[in-house]
Formats: structure tokens, C-alpha cells, sequence
């Protein structure tokens, strides 16, 4: 009866879910990260400007993808910390979110 017991709190267990779907999300967004840097930098990198203007504006966006991409490695880290934040918030409330 005690195995039947813990197999049904398993199935009800909504935080190990929910801690699963964040995590997952995380890493989807980490992969997104990277591939879309990859994919910039690929293109922008075969654009030929007919003009110096157009030269100019062509490694403005460079610049400004390499900022971009710079800053949202950061933002994981930030989604990380509160995730962590709000699991210690929760801890020996008996609650979970």
C-alpha cells in the first residue's frame, strides 16, 4: 500500500514539473541565443554595400549585434538567479509557487 501511496504523490508532484518546464525553457533559450548569433553573423558577414553609406550602416548593425549578443547571455543569468531565488523563497513553506 506504502509504494501505491508514493507512486500517486509522484504523479501529483507539480513542482518537479514545474522546475522541469523552467529548465527546459532556459536551455531553449540559451540554444536560440546561439543559433540566432550564428545565423547573424553569417549573413551580415556576405552583405556588400553598393556604397560607402550602406558600408557604414552594414557594420553599424554588426556593432550593434555583437552588444546585443553580448548582453543576452546576461539576461539567462539574471532568469537563473531568480528562478534560484524563488526556490529558496519556498523552501520550508510547504508551498510551492
Amino acid at each position: 500500500m506504502k509504494a501505491n501511496v508514493r507512486s500517486k504523490g509522484l504523479k501529483e508532484d507539480k513542482a518537479g514539473t514545474m522546475y522541469a518546464g523552467l529548465v527546459g525553457g532556459l536551455i531553449a533559450l540559451l540554444v536560440v541565443i546561439g543559433v540566432g548569433a550564428m545565423i547573424f553573423y553569417q549573413i551580415t558577414d556576405n552583405f556588400e554595400g553598393s556604397s560607402s553609406e550602406a558600408n557604414d550602416t552594414i557594420d553599424e548593425a554588426q556593432d550593434m549585434g555583437t552588444t546585443v549578443f553580448g548582453l543576452l547571455p546576461i539576461i539567462a543569468l539574471v532568469l537563473v538567479a531568480s528562478i534560484i531565488i524563488g526556490v529558496v523563497m519556498t523552501m520550508g513553506t510547504g508551498r510551492v509557487f
